[in-house]
């Protein structure tokens, strides 16, 4: 009888096993920002979300759902300013943020730079208000989508 349990529990262990779904390493997700994103209203430093764009799938199998939030940090911040100086960004530190809250790290940043209005450099000489012409603002749209590659293995 102990023979046939332990058999029992040995088959039902190695069947779970087979059925634990993995998300592999270099698996790309796609992502796109909640909202638009402009240098003008972030901070270095700063924690900004994005979700999910497209369901990811395994096997045919739907392992992350679309909509599922993940975060990036502000790595490099730069307002626009005077003189047609453009303003920039770049967000780093992607985690796709699961329901256990073991975040998962993803690879990849995302970088911006505003439209530079270099000719405001020379022009004010002749015309002293072009001096106060700005830069475009780094901005990233949320109707833009990403891709992000998972960094390691991760059981599901």
């Amino acid at each position: 009888m102990k023979k046939i349990i332990s058999l029992v529990l040995c088959l039902s262990f190695i069947s779970l096993q087979a059925s634990a779904i993995v998300l592999p390493e270099g698996k790309a997700i796609p992502v796109k920002p909640v909202q638009e994103l402009n240098a003008d209203n972030l901070k270095q430093g700063e924690t900004v979300t994005f979700e999910v764009a497209q369901p990811v799938k395994v096997n045919g199998n739907v392992v992350v759902k679309q909509g599922t939030e993940v975060t990036a940090q502000v790595a490099k911040l730069k307002n626009n300013f005077i003189l047609g100086i453009p303003g920039e960004m770049e967000l780093t530190n992607f985690q796709l943020i699961t329901n256990d809250n073991d975040p998962i790290l993803l690879r990849g940043n995302i970088r911006d730079k505003g439209e530079g209005r270099y000719w405001a450099h020379v022009g004010w000489i002749f015309l002293f208000p072009l001096l106060f012409v700005k830069g475009g603002d780094g901005k990233i749209p949320a109707t833009v989508q990403y891709t992000m590659y998972t960094m390691e293995e991760v059981n599901l």
